[in-house]
């Protein structure tokens, strides 16, 4: 695991859009399907890497020198994360999922928040992804019914997303 730099945004895109189809192959939208392209994504990605934040920071795990999961920790986006760093965009390729990548990721992301000073992380999982919302569970999060309804609505997408957190 380590830090992602510039150079790894068409990469990181590529598992992202590759990830994303897959899992919300039945819940986006289609404006979303056809407007969230990897080229778009490649240029959120590159924004993102090469944007100096204080507090944001993305993670990749790579096996045989290729991405096969990242995630992002940062301040939180949302009022209702309340003292909670939040994580975002957390990926495994299908492929390796189970093997403890995603988890390793998000203990290595929770403990970046901690060390930011945070009591705490939250995040977001769009309803319906029920896969998401285990894993969360899994590892300790209070789940959707203690958390509120997000809304994630853009120009390209429409979502309600539950709120889930963890404490340290």
């Amino acid at each position: 695991m380590r830090t992602a730099v510039c150079g790894d945004a068409a990469h990181i895109a590529r598992l992202h859009d590759a990830v994303w189809r897959a899992t919300y192959r039945d819940l986006a939208t289609p404006a979303a399907w056809e407007g969230l392209t990897e080229a778009v994504r490649r240029a959120r990605w590159e924004e993102v890497l090469g944007e100096d934040r204080p507090r944001r920071t993305t993670l990749v795990a790579e096996q045989g020198g290729r991405i096969v999961g990242f995630g992002t920790a940062c301040a939180p986006t949302e009022a209702v994360f309340g003292g909670r760093g939040e994580v975002r965009w957390l990926h495994v390729d299908p492929a390796v999922q189970g093997r403890g990548i995603g988890r390793r990721l998000m203990a290595a992301l929770s403990r970046q928040l901690a060390d930011w000073g945070y009591g705490g992380c939250a995040l977001a999982v769009v309803v319906g992804n029920a896969p998401a919302m285990l894993f969360y569970e899994r590892l300790g999060a209070a789940g959707p019914a203690a958390s509120p309804i997000l809304d994630r609505s853009g120009p390209r997408t429409t979502s309600s997303s539950s709120g889930m957190s963890f404490r340290r």
